[in-house]
């Protein structure tokens, strides 16, 4: 087996990782504040939660990091002389600052859960019974992630992450979160992917739902690949998990802000195009466009043209008649 990495040199590549991705994030909210300001007047409740959902996820990523900086000072200047190093000073599990961020994380990964839940049951017409499995699921992790931050307390300085009474906990976490983002996922990519097959039949324009597809799945790939390969380091008992364990924070965030932006500004683009298209005078009506939301961004659905020919017979002997009276 290869040696470990050393927890003072992981710790370092693991806080520039994060960092990194933080500034991913808050670019995202950024643009993301402006979108909201430029589309205020035209968004749905919906719209308004994802918003509020996305600057919670921000402000978390914002005080690990800076938790993380904290542990920076501490290891390798304030504790430089600590026993062992700063490799024994990052492994000390019971300390406030390890505890708490590794609670924000827990908390970012269950509430980028709670809210890819909510999407995929608004995407499915607030279908209920797709909501058993998944709410189990959301409750077994939040169960097993905050088990495991409660037991850091009552760990020892010569505890180990990788300690049989934390392992099962901690494996738990992360195949939950690994299956609840698969699951997710898949159901509101089938239920975009049924709704375009459905209604290609009766579409008369290029519009199509494959876009919004594209989006969802190029989205939560990142996030779906850290969680696989966090999952697998851990389960070989790797300290470079903690890479990957650390970048997980900001890229929920960034998971989450992604989609809601891209689909927000597909969809704007979408409907100003509806709007700037010339009207035809025809015979019948056209329906108005209906909406779909993914968690709140609207998904305009194609318009279907009904056209009513009315066939009208004119009897040309009354017609000859009423001439001759008058």
């Amino acid at each position: 087996m290869a040696a470990q990495m050393p927890l003072d040199q992981v710790f370092i590549v693991s806080i520039w990782m994060e960092a990194v991705l933080y500034g991913f994030l808050l670019a995202l909210t950024l643009a993301s504040v402006y979108i909201n300001l430029a589309l205020h007047r035209h968004q749905s409740t919906h719209s308004r939660i994802m918003f509020g959902v996305g600057v919670v996820m921000w402000a978390i990523a914002t005080v690990h990091l800076s938790l993380n900086c904290y542990r920076l000072i501490q290891g390798y200047v304030i504790h430089r002389d600590y026993p062992g190093g700063p490799s024994a000073w990052f492994s000390v599990l019971s300390s406030w600052d390890h505890v708490t961020k590794d609670t924000l994380y827990a908390t970012q990964e269950i509430l980028g859960d709670a809210i890819a839940i909510y999407r995929a049951w608004i995407l499915w017409n607030q279908d209920c019974r797709i909501l058993f499995p998944l709410v189990v699921l959301l409750i077994g992790g939040t169960i097993s992630g905050y088990t495991v931050c409660g037991t850091f307390t009552e760990e020892h300085g010569t505890s180990n992450i990788f300690d049989h009474k934390l392992k099962s906990w901690i494996s738990a976490f992360y195949a939950i979160s690994f299956v609840q983002s698969v699951l997710t996922t898949g159901l509101m990519a089938y239920r975009i992917w049924s709704t375009e097959r459905f209604s290609a039949k009766y579409r008369l324009d290029n519009r199509s739902l494959l876009p919004y597809l594209r989006i969802l799945i190029e989205s939560a790939a990142l996030q779906l690949i850290a969680e696989l390969i966090v999952l697998a380091l851990y389960a070989s008992g790797r300290n470079a998990q903690y890479i990957l364990l650390e970048a997980l924070t900001p890229v929920v965030g960034i998971t989450f802000n992604a989609i809601t932006i891209r689909i927000a500004l597909r969809s704007s683009e979408t409907f100003m195009n509806m709007k700037g298209e010339p009207r035809q005078h025809t015979s019948g009506y056209t329906t108005r466009p209906m909406r779909q939301t993914i968690g709140g961004s609207a998904m305009p659905a194609q318009a279907i043209t009904i056209n009513i020919d009315q066939d009208i017979e004119t009897d040309a002997r009354s017609d000859a008649e009423e001439l001759d009276r008058k």
